[in-house]
């Protein structure tokens, strides 16, 4: 019962509740097509603007999955529309999604916080996301400019007379509606009470979403169902896991085998091998993370 992380269960619920309410109504596919009308047609610029808002999206609370679930959808279809490679697009809005997630607002980012506190690593939150997010940004428009995203500049998104011409989707849209200010108003009025008055970041998150539930700006049954119980549980009980592992010995085996076949000079290499081999068929945030972070003091000591 000690190893169940009630901190990392509220914090998780909370700010998924919020996000997931801003879904339901509609908030973030509006906030989605304006950012796409502000392009104003310039092809090259659409890649990069889905880049910067699933960079956005995902910083501030919805993380990396639910922003690229939510941005994949619409991506694709403009891409669809106006004649942009779906490999180039996938990329910038992987990427971007990515580059977000360990935001201290994000699930990812508070599920490697705490983690990283347990370690003794404190202090450190925003120098991780923006390190995490400087290395997706550089594969991001690495493979921008290689799958030739700086010729997209040449041709215009709705132009008349071309082969892919098309209106873009917010065009068509009714102007937002009252729901969705008071929904953007709540959100930005928690992350401004994070970080200029120190509330809680579950318990903020949950304030506002009892706010817009009261106010009626989604419906809350919908946004309960679509809530990721799965993998929030999923975390929990992989961290409680860890905690019994811990207990019997069984970290401290497991950093030993990986001290083994490292070395000082080759030990970010090879977790950062193990970790992506392991997170291509299990989660990240729910297993490899609480997982491997626990190793790092043991590793360093060793080595």
């Amino acid at each position: 019962v000690a190893g169940f992380p009630t901190q990392l269960f509220l914090t998780l619920v909370g700010v998924t509740l919020l996000f997931t309410q801003a879904q339901v109504n509609g908030t973030l596919e509006w906030v989605a097509h304006y950012a796409v009308r502000s392009c104003r047609g310039n092809v090259g610029l659409i890649p990069v603007m889905f880049f910067v808002l699933a960079m956005v999206l995902a910083s501030i609370g919805p993380g990396n999955i639910a922003t690229a679930a939510i941005l994949a959808p619409m991506a694709m279809a403009v891409a669809g529309r106006a004649g942009i490679s779906a490999f180039l697009m996938a990329i910038m809005v992987g990427n971007g999604a990515n580059s977000g997630s360990l935001s201290p607002f994000a699930p990812t980012g508070v599920i490697v916080n705490g983690l990283m506190a347990r370690i003794g690593l404190v202090g450190v939150q925003w120098q991780t996301y923006f390190s995490n997010l400087i290395a997706h940004a550089a594969v991001a428009f690495a493979g921008y400019f290689v799958f030739g995203g700086w010729r997209l500049f040449a041709r215009t998104y709705g132009s008349q007379g071309t082969e892919h011409s098309a209106e873009a989707p917010a065009d068509t849209r009714q102007p937002m509606a009252w729901r969705h200010w008071v929904t953007l108003g709540a959100i930005g009025a928690w992350i401004l009470a994070v970080l200029l008055f120190g509330v809680n970041v579950g318990m903020g998150a949950i304030a506002a979403a009892v706010l817009l539930a009261l106010l009626r700006v989604a419906d809350e049954a919908a946004t309960v169902r679509l809530m990721p119980w799965g993998v929030i549980l999923m975390v929990c009980g992989v961290t409680v896991l860890i905690a019994l592992l811990e207990k019997t010995g069984g970290m401290a085996l497991f950093t030993s085998l990986l001290a083994r076949v490292s070395t000082q000079h080759s030990v970010t290499g090879m977790i950062a091998l193990v970790t992506g081999m392991i997170s291509v068929y299990s989660s990240t945030s729910g297993v490899v993370l609480p997982a491997f972070l626990p190793t790092i003091p043991g590793l360093i000591e060793k080595l």
